[in-house]
């Protein structure tokens, strides 16, 4: 087969997209809390709050790194038990 036999070939067909931005089921644009949920609360603006919180942060990541983990089952039903939830 010669090259100029050749068929192009063409991109899949692509959605178009409302110029006007994202919309819901019921017509109406979304607003950023219904793009974004859940979105997690904001640090706190308190200094010593803040730093409690990074310090925690910082014990955890470097108890993971010394091998100190927790098994997925353990944190799966303490978790469930705090929430209220069922057993798994």
């Amino acid at each position: 087969m010669s090259a100029s036999r050749v068929q192009p070939v063409q991109a899949p067909a692509q959605k178009a997209t409302s110029p006007r931005g994202p919309r819901s089921a019921g017509g109406r644009a979304k607003v950023a809390s219904e793009m974004m949920e859940p979105v997690p609360p904001p640090l706190p603006t308190d200094t010593a709050l803040r730093a409690e919180l990074f310090a925690r942060l910082d014990r955890s990541i470097a108890s993971a790194q010394a091998g100190r983990l927790s098994d997925w089952e353990d944190v799966d039903r303490r978790t469930r038990q705090k929430l209220g939830l069922p057993p798994a």
